[in-house]
């Protein structure tokens, strides 16, 4: 854990090019997922009617229009380029940080050996909270991922918006076991 030193001693660019093992993972994770909203883009799946000029989503429409009839839309665009590029450059920074000085194959196989799934059935010391969260988080992914292959509804923001709740939810739930564990 930071101290206020440390954390006066870095600057906010060291902090983010540098970033903790949770920040870290938040990079890895959100630029995943940015890339993969990408490809599904640049392969017109990401929604039934539109496609999206990430360069318009990004600027709030102040550059360009961020959706564009299927048909008549661009392929690809610079934004497009951009937003690819920004999110493999966080997944690196990510996956950089988690793996440090033991390479990219132990961080492999420490995400396959992790015992998370026992979260899922077994209280432990984290009781019923971090069983509950872990279920509300894994619940977040598999609902947004089963609604965007069923509906190929990969941006919408009611999906969006009940995602991100369970995964607040699950995320503060989780940190609440921790906090229990330690008293």
């Amino acid at each position: 854990m930071s101290t206020d030193v440390e954390n006066e001693k870095n600057g906010m660019f060291e902090i983010l090019t540098q970033p903790s093992k949770t920040l870290a993972t938040w990079y890895l994770w959100l630029g995943g997922l940015g890339l993969f909203l990408a490809a599904l883009n640049l392969t017109n799946n990401i929604h039934p009617n539109y496609h999206v000029s990430w360069g318009g989503v990004l600027t709030f429409e102040y550059t360009n229009n961020a959706f564009g009839d299927k048909d008549t839309a661009a392929a690809f665009a610079v934004g497009d380029a951009v937003f690819i590029a920004f999110c493999a450059g966080m997944a690196a920074l990510g996956i950089r940080s988690l793996t440090g000085d033991d390479g990219i194959g132990e961080w492999a196989v420490s995400m396959l050996t992790n015992n998370w799934y026992n979260d899922l059935v077994e209280a432990g010391n984290g009781g019923w909270s971090l069983i509950i969260g872990t279920w509300s988080m894994l619940g977040s992914v598999l609902f947004y991922f089963y609604w965007g292959i069923t509906s190929t509804a990969w941006i919408d923001p009611g999906v969006y918006s009940w995602s991100i709740a369970m995964m607040a939810v699950g995320l503060a739930l989780r940190m609440l076991a921790s906090v229990e564990q330690e008293e």
